[in-house]
């Protein structure tokens, strides 16, 4: 039973962790974005910008989903190694 509660936890650490490392990328591109349209060029830029560093933000997030896909698998790999010996 305590080994269970214990993956549970494992688990849901991971998942927590890639929703705000993903919500994380995604905001800090467009807010970036904002940033440069409203108060470096003044509006003049908008909402390119924004546009634009949104879908850099996009991209950060779905490369953290990869990498710590990778992460996990591999501990998970380690774990069985660990198990058998």
């Amino acid at each position: 039973m305590r080994e269970n509660l214990r993956y549970f936890f494992v688990i849901l650490g991971d998942f927590l962790t890639v929703g705000l490392a993903v919500g994380g990328s995604v905001a800090a591109g467009i807010l970036t974005g904002w940033f440069l349209d409203e108060k470096v060029f003044h509006g003049r830029t908008s909402p390119w910008l924004t546009i634009i560093c949104a879908a850099f933000g996009i991209a950060g997030g779905i490369k953290n989903i990869f990498v710590m896909t990778r992460r996990r698998l591999r501990n998970n790999q380690r774990e069985k190694e660990n198990a058998k010996d």
